[in-house]
Order: C-alpha cells, then structure tokens, then sequence
C-alpha cells in the first residue's frame, strides 16, 4: 500500500480542486513544493517515479522528500474533513460537539449547551443513537456548571436512548455476520439455520417494542432482517413480494433519504436478484435501470459503491437472455477501475466467465476461467464451502473436456483440502465419489449401480434447490447420464 498515491487516487475533481483552494487558504506560494509533488502524482499517477521526483524536488535530500508526503497526505485529509464537515451530518454534529467542548473550556456554559442543544436536534433528525449518547453525557456533565439544566429530563433521554443504542448495535452485529457470509459463500453456507435464528430475535425484539417500531432507522433495520431471513430460506417469491411493498411504503412515507441512500440502492438490488431468481429477467433488468438512476442521486456519492452490483445484475440476467451479451458486458466490468479495485474482482470477473462459456459449451474458455479464479490470492478470501463448490464445477468441467487424469489428480486434492467440510456436506462427497465411479467406468450410460447412484444424489436436493447452492448445478449434470441411459 502506497498511502500518498492511494489518497491522491481517492480524490475526484471537486476534490482536488478543493484541496488546492483549501491549502492555499493561509500562503499562496505558487511554488510550494506540497502542490508541486500533488501536480505531479494527479497529472501522471501511473508512471509516477518517485526516485526522480525526489531528486527533482530535493535533490539527494530523501528525509526532507519523506516529511513531505507526509505533510502532503495530512493536508488532503485536512481538506477532506473540512469539505465534508458541513455536507455529511453526522460530522456536523461532531463538529457541535467539539465546539461546545470549546465554549465549556472558556467557561462559556449556555453557548456550550446552546450548542449541545442544536447537535441533539440535528441527531434526533437522523436518529444517530451514537451521537445522543455522546451529547446526553456531555450535558449532564455541564450541569455540574450551569445549574439551569433540566437534569431530570436528560437522564431519562439518555435511558431511552442507551435501550434503543444497545438494541442498534445487537442488530448491526448480527446483520454485519449475515451479510459477511452471504458475501463469502453466495449464500451457500452451512450454517444458514443459525443465522437465520439470529435474525428472527432481531425481527422478535423490534415488534415487541411498538415505540422502536415506529422509528424510520427501525424500520429499515427490520427490512434487513426479515430481507435476510427470506434469502437464508431461498424464498425468493416471498423476498420479491415483501421488497416491492417495503419499497412502496418507504417511499410513501417519505423514508428515504441521503442517510439512508445506501439501504434504498441496496432494496432495488434485492429485488434485481429476487426477480432473477424468480426467472422474471427483463423485469429484474428494468429494476437495473432504477439502481443506475438511484446511484446518481445526491451526486452519486455511492455509486462507486454499487457499480458492482449494477454490473452483476446485468450480467446474471443477460447470462439467460443472451450469453453473448453477457460476456461483454463482464469485458466492460473487466476494464472499469472501479471493479478493478474490489477485493472480489477476480471472483466476478472469472468465475462469471467460466460458467457463461460452459453454458455456450466452450469448455477450454471455461476450464482456462475457472483456472485463472483458483489461482487469484481472492479466491482464499472466500469460505471453503464456496471454494469447494467451485472446485467441484472445475472438475465438471475437465471431465466434459475428457481430461480425466487431471480429473483423479483434483479429486484427491479436493478430498484432503476440504477434509473437514466433506465430512458434514454428504451431498459433495457423494458427488465426488459418484465422478470417480463414472471416470473408472466403461459406459456409465449403461452402468446400473451408477445410474442408482445418481438417483440417489438427485433425490437429496430439487433441480431447483441445486441451482441456489451448486456453482454448476450437480443434478442438471447427473441427468445427463440418465438421458442418455
């Protein structure tokens, strides 16, 4: 990690273009060498040398050039902070806070609580549990000074709102868990049960109390929830109806809004994979468009944030409605830096390749995909469950290309890397097992205990339950040896 180009990377336009009014604000130098090494980073960023630069600026001085980047990074960040201070509300709020600190240090106390006053307004707006807290403290520690202070009243705000804190925090626990493992494992964990529990406690503690019910922040929080407790279940019907009519009475309400931007973008992408999931693809490619409208709102400040998600919705659908279609399009989320910079990018990217080249039958395209996802540092990222799954789709793969020595040679790896998880997933192991009978096999068309065998497996999970939880779905493989029997 490079600190200084990373934050200069960071910057857009307005940015830096306030960075430059910002640091100019005290000493209008128009040689100053922090702007000098900026100029030189933004206009080039990609063939930045920073030994010739060094040079160039200091000469065989490099401590001086090292104190430099520093500065320069503190001042970006000092920019930042101040460009944003007045525009992002919860910073506007610190900034009260912090000043009323200011006036009580003064001995200032009733501009210290005029402003103490203004910051609980504006956080009670925005239900900012975090910053009530904070300012509820701060109060009754100033009426040690300025005994006009209701006392009482504030101690029961701050009881009702360390109940609605802690209850928020329970919450963001549990949903930051649910969210991480669909993330890592496509909704293909083990555990789901579990989680799901977890989620209905959430869903349980928010309508027992009638007076959280009716907070905004509450409601979207028990969205999340029951959203989430629907796609552990796979109920993608159920998901897709209770979406529409949550996004429905969120906007009647008048709900959404800049705080609250990221959960209206992450609604419509419920809905995209729900339809999806629900075969309704030009439905689900209309619901895209919204997200792409959505993002540009309030100055697509998350756009870079959900272009990934846009990008996915395109090509999941397109993968069903036109193949081809779908390929340029995971060419174009190749290319955009943006994508580029996600964690998961390989994992898209590859993996999204692969299985659209198998569908076409380009079987050498997919096995060269799925190779080039196995080998990316990402792919560790992922829990093993998935990796198993998608090492298992690999082996599919080889086996239709008639590479069957590499075949046995994957399938004893697979068995001693995923030892442990093999022996509480039957399904998988079977699979393994069943691929192994059929590679020894002469005619696996014509073998009866293989055919059993392949029964059995399909039986254990629906053609459509195999399609949420396989990377390839295992009985539309298997089946192919019943046809042809």
């Amino acid at each position: 990690m490079n600190l200084l180009l990373d934050t200069i990377r960071s910057l857009n336009k307005e940015e830096s273009r306030y960075y430059k009014i910002f640091t100019r604000r005290t000493h209008k130098d128009s040689e100053r060498k922090d702007i000098i090494l900026f100029d030189i980073i933004k206009n080039d960023i990609e063939n930045y040398d920073e030994k010739s630069v060094s040079e160039k600026i200091y000469g065989n001085n490099k401590n001086n050039f090292y104190q430099l980047k520093s500065k320069l990074v503190d001042s970006i960040n000092k920019s930042l902070i101040s460009q944003y201070s007045l525009k992002e509300k919860e910073s506007f709020i610190s900034n009260l806070i912090l000043l009323s600190g200011i006036y009580k240090r003064k001995g200032k106390f009733s501009l210290s609580y005029h402003y103490l006053k203004k910051a609980e307004k504006e956080a009670q707006k925005i239900e900012s549990f975090e910053s009530l807290s904070t300012l509820y403290t701060e109060i009754l520690k100033l009426s040690h000074d300025l005994i006009s202070i209701d006392i009482e009243k504030y101690i029961n705000r701050k009881i009702l709102n360390k109940k609605k804190l802690n209850l928020s925090q329970d919450i963001d626990i549990a949903l930051s868990s649910a969210m991480y493992k669909i993330k890592t494992t496509q909704n293909l964990s083990v555990d789901n049960k579990k989680t799901s529990n977890q989620l209905k406690k959430i869903i349980k503690s928010i309508n027992s109390q009638v007076k959280l019910s009716e907070s905004h922040k509450f409601q979207i929080k028990l969205f999340q929830a029951i959203s989430r407790v629907l796609l552990h279940k796979n109920d993608f019907l159920s998901l897709e109806e209770y979406v529409k009519m949550t996004y429905i009475e969120f906007e009647r309400k008048k709900i959404f809004n800049k705080i609250n931007h990221e959960q209206k973008l992450m609604m419509l992408t419920y809905l995209i994979n729900s339809l999806y999931k629900n075969n309704k693809f030009q439905e689900s490619l209309k619901c895209a468009e919204d997200l792409q409208k959505a993002m540009n709102d309030f100055d697509g400040f998350l756009k870079s944030k959900f272009l990934f998600y846009y990008y996915n919705a395109l090509v999941i659908n397109y993968s069903q409605l036109d193949k081809n279609k779908a390929i340029e399009v995971l060419f174009e989320a190749k290319n955009n830096k943006t994508i580029q910079g996600l964690p998961i990018f390989s994992s898209f990217i590859y993996l999204n390749m692969s299985l659209i080249y198998y569908d076409l039958k380009k079987y050498k395209l997919a096995a060269r995909n799925m190779s080039r996802l196995i080998l990316q540092k990402d792919f560790l990222d992922l829990s093993e469950y998935f990796q198993l799954k998608i090492s298992i789709s690999e082996i599919i793969i080889r086996y239709n290309l008639k590479e069957i020595e590499l075949v046995q040679e994957k399938i004893k790896k697979i068995k001693k890397s995923y030892k442990k998880i093999l022996k509480n997933s039957k399904r998988d192991f079977k699979m393994l097992l069943i691929i192994e009978k059929i590679i020894y096999c002469v005619n696996p068309y014509l073998d009866k205990n293989i055919i059993r065998e392949i029964k059995l497996i399909n039986n254990i999970s629906s053609k459509t339950d195999s399609s949420n939880t396989d990377v390839i779905n295992y009985n539309e493989w298997l089946d192919s040896f019943l046809v042809k029997a």
